[in-house]
């Protein structure tokens, strides 16, 4: 076995140590207090992209709003996901030529370091394990033929702590983007875009198949996943057509059963004429919320609403239905109380992006801050 497999393999030998709880308790200082941030991003006037932070507390208002700069002015913030316990935000950070590296903001101090200097590469789509050990990003090499954007992507695993970096897979002729990790660690999923599919790979291992067993989903959409909290289950989307009519529906995949279940226009007598996206549970799995864009009837608009449905596409509901925006992909509070997303007006004369506030006890809608982008919760 080469030095590369064995490297390899450590990564996946200590997501499983990890799981089994052998390596203890994992890190946790910002957090404990119960503080939550909204994490968010904007544009400055030359086009940068920055990420700020704000205290979120219950029956918090645009008045209350007091956002905090988290990224030098000279940094451009590609993407980022904040750690599961609060402490840090992992980002890319666009330089010259297509360059992306990975950077860590501590949020309890606001030290703002190094994590991955992408040598001749573009590293982007952190995502965090559940112990906050490692992280699951997509690498693109750059070069005088091809930009970071145009370059295949591959799934590469870094340690945080070390810094210690290196692909998931052996097969270097092996494509991902957009990993997302499971809530317990056990699973990864990410797009597979030369199959055209959504891959999930098992880092554990169990009773019916080994470590690194991948399992493939058919789906065009390009889409990753969102995962449920609570169980091994995943959510992501796939094209469905009716007449001349291509449609976009949500659909619930069992990792373990391989069993899949189509939410949209569950109850209806044909395919449902919906544009659904960006399925995102809620922290006890009572709820889903999602984008859709109805396409026809009197709540067909241009941009997507927010919704609501139950687990088993039941009791979908519009939380939002102002056709002169579109909205973003939401984000649920700790609590479940609110949901926070993009709106974005679709005629001008002045076009800028804003956070607002769903609260769903009592159905108001309110403005959290402007402008501001691509919401994310640090708890």
């Amino acid at each position: 076995m080469s030095r590369f497999d064995l490297t390899v393999l450590s990564i996946l030998s200590l997501c499983t140590l990890l799981l089994l709880g052998l390596w203890g308790q994992s890190r946790r200082v910002a957090g404990d207090d119960g503080a939550v941030f909204l994490l968010y991003k904007t544009v400055d006037e030359v086009g940068r992209a920055q990420l700020h932070s704000l205290p979120f507390a219950e029956e918090v208002t645009s008045a209350d709003v007091s956002p905090s700069p988290l990224t030098p002015t000279e940094v451009s913030v590609w993407d980022f996901a904040p750690s599961p316990d609060g402490r840090f935000v992992a980002y890319g950070a666009l330089g010259e030529l297509g360059f992306s590296d990975l950077r860590l903001i501590d949020l309890a101090s606001g030290e703002d370091r190094p994590l991955l200097a992408c040598e001749d590469a573009s590293c982007s789509g952190p995502s965090w394990s559940a112990d906050g050990k490692f992280l699951a990003y997509t690498r693109r090499s750059v070069n005088a033929f091809a930009s970071g954007v145009l370059s295949p992507p591959r799934i590469w695993i870094v340690d945080v702590e070390s810094g210690e970096t290196a692909p998931i897979f052996s097969d270097s002729q092996r494509l991902g983007l957009d990993g997302r990790w499971s809530a317990d660690g056990a699973w990864l999923c990410f797009v597979s875009p030369e199959e055209q599919q959504l891959a999930v790979i098992n880092l554990t291992g169990g009773p019916a198949d080994e470590a690194g067993q991948t399992a493939f989903y058919p789906t065009a959409t390009g889409e990753t996943c969102s995962w449920d909290r609570s169980r091994a289950r995943l959510y992501t989307t796939d094209f469905r057509q009716s007449g001349d009519e291509w449609m976009t529906h949500l659909l619930a995949i069992d990792v373990e059963s391989g069993e899949q279940v189509e939410l949209s226009g569950v109850g209806s007598e044909g395919p449902a004429l919906v544009h659904d996206s960006s399925a995102v549970p809620s922290a006890d799995g009572a709820w889903i919320a999602f984008q859709r864009k109805e396409l026809e009837g009197p709540g067909a608009t241009r941009g997507s609403q927010i919704w609501r449905m139950r687990p088993d596409g039941t009791e979908a509901t519009a939380l939002t239905a102002d056709a002169a925006y579109d909205h973003g992909r939401p984000v649920w509070s700790p609590d479940g109380r609110y949901l926070i997303t993009r709106r974005f007006p679709l005629r001008g004369p002045e076009v800028v992006p804003s956070l607002w506030l769903i609260d769903m006890e009592t159905g108001a809608v309110d403005l959290l801050v402007e402008p501001g982008d691509f919401p994310a919760m640090a708890r």
